[in-house]
């Protein structure tokens, strides 16, 4: 049940937010513990066995429909509260908060913003391009669990425009050249950086593809290993044009009709990113099919990386065992990576969760449009995000902190002291992931729970950066394992490999 699977990640992903700037407006504004503790239980129960596998019956999707609707009305209002707080009235200033935990260069869209360009404290400017959609902006350095506040200029400058068009089906950006077919998909992905092509020759990216899916026994459980016997490219194009190009992003819009159902994308290139989006729309009208989108990357390997909850996992993609075999469609969050020696492909996601390699294809399953026991699953109206990231090395190479970018990005509110930055928390290592700031359940202090994220032990730290009295290690129910030694905002600590740790860390009271 797609629309549910999207839901859930986007609650879990909000409410992250919102924890941390609570913890941010703590001094201005109550911590709303009450409201936080109602909302995860909502989360957890539709987390339940049937509900969010997509196997229970019609009637309690239309219950979950209304409670997650209701879910982000809340956490959005709790939110801009909170925001509003931590935003002082500035009528020529925009802050932005970078909620991840690490800094970041970001793109990001402000929505409607009327300027055309920020400035930072050292007069860095950053320009703004204007689209139909809202507001984008490349921005550098963002503090980790924290804000930068942005000076609004309203004095027009040329910027450079970094895409450069042969014709309407040949491109070239910072990062690649590249070739569309007479489809829209992609013919040739050439990676500048890294002199090679992204894709095997005479093979296409973005193949959509609707499969015939009927599982023996279990129709909305199961996808069974024969669905690929019968299946259909997506290729009917109705039209394509290019919408928005300029000093931020270049934007390919497209629309695609496959039996009853309709499919529009918007491609988006960046001039500061390697990333390429495919922000989907889909109108889907069919029963017992499957739909799938497809990268043929050229890449040697035998096994995949996948992300799992606080780390991630290898498994094999060749078909030599029964076991090897069964891995058809394998389980994972917001990454999957097939990398070789000095080089990779990852297929990042918003809100999807079944994958599948042969052959070095990579593919995502988007739709499952099963009718037992609900008839009408997915037969509605899809909004979703999946992104292509090309890279050197492996998956440590930038695979982890990218899919972050996608799932969660920068929010922006009006105004702010011109100049201010403030980092809450941070790690020493890329590799230490801190994800989550929130009060302890007690209302003892405030939790920092961070895990390691590249199978490597190592001698790290964590920056508190407001006063510390204490500090204690616990146990994911944060019930204490002992004092932790820190010294002044440094707080050392040894992690092993996929360890997740948790910080209890009480402040200094204010004089």
């Amino acid at each position: 049940m797609a629309r549910n699977q999207r839901s859930n990640r986007k609650a879990e992903l909000h409410m992250m937010d919102l924890e941390l700037l609570s913890v941010l407006a703590a001094r201005r504004l109550p911590y709303p513990a009450q409201a936080l503790d109602e909302m995860w239980k909502v989360i957890l129960l539709n987390q339940f066995h049937d509900i969010l596998p997509g196997s229970s019956i019609h009637e309690v999707y239309e219950v979950t429909k209304a409670e997650y609707a209701a879910l982000e009305e809340r956490i959005g209002a709790l939110r801009e509260e909170r925001l509003a707080a931590l935003c002082p009235a500035g009528e020529n200033t925009l802050t932005v908060f970078n909620t991840k935990g690490f800094p970041t260069d970001e793109t990001l869209c402000l929505g409607d913003v009327r300027a055309e360009a920020l400035l930072d404290a050292e007069g860095n400017r950053y320009a703004i391009q204007h689209t139909r959609g809202g507001a984008w902006v490349s921005l550098e350095n963002l503090p980790a669990k924290g804000w930068r506040t942005y000076t609004l200029s309203r004095e027009p400058e040329e910027a450079d425009v970094p895409f450069v068009f042969a014709d309407e089906r040949h491109l070239e950006t910072p990062y690649y050249i590249v070739e569309l077919d007479e489809n829209g998909l992609l013919s040739r992905l050439y990676d500048k950086e890294n002199e090679r092509e992204v894709f095997r020759p005479g093979e296409r990216g973005n193949q959509m593809r609707m499969y015939e899916d009927k599982p023996i026994y279990y129709d909305n459980w199961d996808i069974d290993i024969f669905y690929t016997e019968k299946s259909w490219d997506v290729n009917d194009l109705q039209w394509m044009r290019w919408t928005e190009v300029g000093a931020v992003c270049a934007a390919l819009e497209m629309e695609r009709r496959i039996s009853n159902s309709t499919i529009r994308q918007t491609i988006r290139f960046y001039a500061g990113s390697r990333r390429i989006d495919f922000e989907t729309w889909v109108d889907w009208r069919e029963h017992q099919h499957l739909l799938k989108v497809h990268f043929p990357v050229d890449v040697h390997t035998d096994e995949a990386t996948f992300d799992i909850q606080f780390g991630n996992l290898k498994r094999k993609v060749h078909r030599n065992t029964s076991w090897d075999e069964a891995r058809f469609e394998s389980c994972g969050q917001k990454w999957m990576d097939v990398s070789e020696g000095h080089y990779g492909v990852s297929l990042l996601n918003d809100c999807k969760y079944g994958h599948s390699v042969k052959d070095s294809c990579i593919a995502l399953t988007l739709i499952k449009s099963g009718i037992e026991p609900n008839p009408v699953t997915d037969q509605e109206e899809h909004v979703f995000t999946y992104a292509l990231y090309p890279h050197a090395g492996d998956w440590r190479c930038g695979t982890i902190q990218e899919a972050y970018r996608l799932n969660q990005p920068a929010l922006c509110a009006a105004g702010g002291k011109a100049g201010g930055t403030f980092s809450l928390a941070d790690t020493s290592h890329t590799n230490v992931m801190l994800e989550t700031v929130k009060r302890a359940e007690d209302g003892d202090g405030w939790i920092a729970r961070l895990y390691e994220t590249d199978n490597a032990r190592t001698e790290a730290a964590l920056y508190w950066n407001r006063p510390v009295a204490s500090v204690e290690e616990c146990n994911c129910l944060e019930e204490s394992k002992g004092g932790v030694a820190f010294e002044g905002n440094e707080i050392p600590f040894t992690i092993r490999p996929y360890e997740i740790k948790t910080f209890r860390i009480r402040e200094k009271e204010e004089a």
